[in-house]
């Protein structure tokens, strides 16, 4: 009897996958790889460079301050065998805060530019999620994957949409 139940169990099980694989029709799959995006996408690249030129316009001054500590490390040095101790002190206070400084303003920059890249990796990834998804509804996608994520091992290059989404995401933004 109880063989019986398992296998009239396993005979309904089996049906079942069959009727699931019926229901679902064709599977249409995609493959997106990031990276390539990342490097051909010109509005990928205009991100990439107004975070190049915030980063170079915090290093300017951040170099700026570096070399006010310079500059005052030589003319403490110069100046050390004339100064009165008093003066040296006070040189020596000033050049400590000077280095403080520079240090809380590099601690500083770095967060700043970790926030903004942050940041600006969120907004174009949600972008990018929104022309994925209205490729893969358009087209009629069952799945899109990404390149390079656990479980994907191969496939073939006739489902790469890479360009395809390459080229709706800078259409988008212009």
């Amino acid at each position: 009897m109880k063989k019986f139940f398992w296998i009239l169990l396993s005979v309904a099980f089996l049906f079942s996958m069959q009727y699931t694989a019926a229901l679902a029709g064709d599977i249409k799959v995609g493959v997106l790889n990031m990276k390539r995006l990342q490097q051909r996408s010109a509005n990928f690249q205009r991100i990439k460079e107004g975070l190049k030129k915030k980063y170079n316009a915090f290093q300017k001054k951040l170099d700026a301050e570096k070399e006010q500590i310079q500059k005052l490390e030589i003319a403490l040095q110069k100046q050390s065998m004339m100064l009165s101790l008093d003066a040296k002190e006070d040189k020596a206070i000033e050049l400590g805060k000077l280095t403080r400084h520079y240090k809380y303003m590099v601690g500083e920059v770095t967060q700043e530019m970790k926030d903004a890249e942050f940041e600006a990796t969120r907004k174009v990834g949600k972008e990018i999620e929104k022309v994925v998804e209205k490729i893969g509804k358009k087209e009629g996608y069952t799945v899109i994957l990404e390149e390079g994520t656990v479980g994907l091992v191969y496939f073939d290059d006739a489902i790469d949409i890479t360009a395809q989404v390459i080229k709706a995401y800078d259409q988008v933004k212009q």
